[in-house]
């Protein structure tokens, strides 16, 4: 297929070399010249340009696009995607997005694939970044079949795992284990970071090794992701910051009444608990 990719950053460029090497023709947009440079020399793109009307062969289109620009596209953009062209998205929210969209173009349909880094921009992207990972399809009742067909095997195609749920249930789940972490992570950075005792924030850095750097890995990345999250999926995110207030604030009472007992119970369940999360 020749497919089209707006946006060549880790996810962007991830799959575009992924597709290439699945012998697809990828046609890349970058939002500048020298990012059109460094895209080229790292090969994301068979074809790459800063000028959308590279779209016109393409006959699936990928937005990979941070949120706010998915949310109020350019008209250039609109313009240059064929009409007859399937077209999809790998934002981290899905309503606000799909809102828009499916009034814009009639074969689109949300999408967002579980994988990433801290790191961002066209130096980013590798090839193996999707390999096993799931990947969301949140169609709806305006969703075109035969695009629907067509994006799933292409997912598929790439070693993917494909979950379908709709916008809202998406919006939801992810706000308690993607969006959540982000600013739980966020919070304990902060909470380490002891500036009114040197001497001891000194040590803290110097003793901070794997446990701190797993739990806080998502609060160390793309600090724009984290705010366009906010904003755009604030009352999923708000609920979810409330439950884990609840939860926190049960263990902090369990350890204020020295009820050891009954904190490693919630320690032993929480354990058991994590392996319906993590494979």
């Amino acid at each position: 297929m020749n497919i089209g990719i707006v946006g060549l950053g880790l996810i962007g460029g991830s799959i575009g070399l992924k597709l290439q090497r699945l012998n697809h023709t990828i046609y890349g947009v970058t939002n500048n010249n020298f990012n059109e440079k460094k895209a080229m020399e790292r090969n994301l793109a068979n074809f790459v340009s800063c000028d959308l009307s590279i779209l016109k062969e393409c006959s699936l289109i990928i937005l990979a696009l941070p949120i706010k620009d998915l949310i109020h596209p350019s008209k250039n953009l609109i313009s240059a995607i064929p009409k007859n062209a399937i077209v999809t998205d790998v934002g981290s929210i899905k309503e606000p997005i799909i809102n828009i969209w499916e009034k814009i173009h009639p074969l689109f349909i949300g999408s967002h694939p579980m994988a990433g880094t801290e790191e961002k921009g066209v130096n980013s992207g590798f090839e193996n970044l999707l390999e096993n990972a799931k990947w969301i399809i949140t169609p709806t009742s305006n969703t075109n079949s035969y695009a629907l067909k067509t994006l799933s095997n292409l997912i598929t195609s790439m070693q993917c795992e494909i979950f379908k749920a709709s916008p809202k249930e998406h919006d939801e789940a992810v706000s308690l284990v993607s969006h959540l972490p982000i600013f739980i992570a966020s919070s304990l950075i902060n909470t380490a970071n002891t500036e009114k005792n040197k001497s001891l924030l000194d040590l803290t850095q110097k003793l901070a090794a794997t446990g701190f750097a797993d739990t806080t890995r998502v609060g160390g990345g793309n600090q724009n992701l984290g705010l366009d999250l906010a904003m755009n999926n604030q009352i999923n995110i708000l609920k979810a910051i409330k439950e884990f207030k609840n939860n926190i604030n049960e263990i902090e009472g369990i350890i204020k009444n020295k009820d050891w007992e009954l904190l490693s119970k919630k320690l032993t369940t929480a354990k058991k608990i994590r392996s319906n999360f993590i494979n």
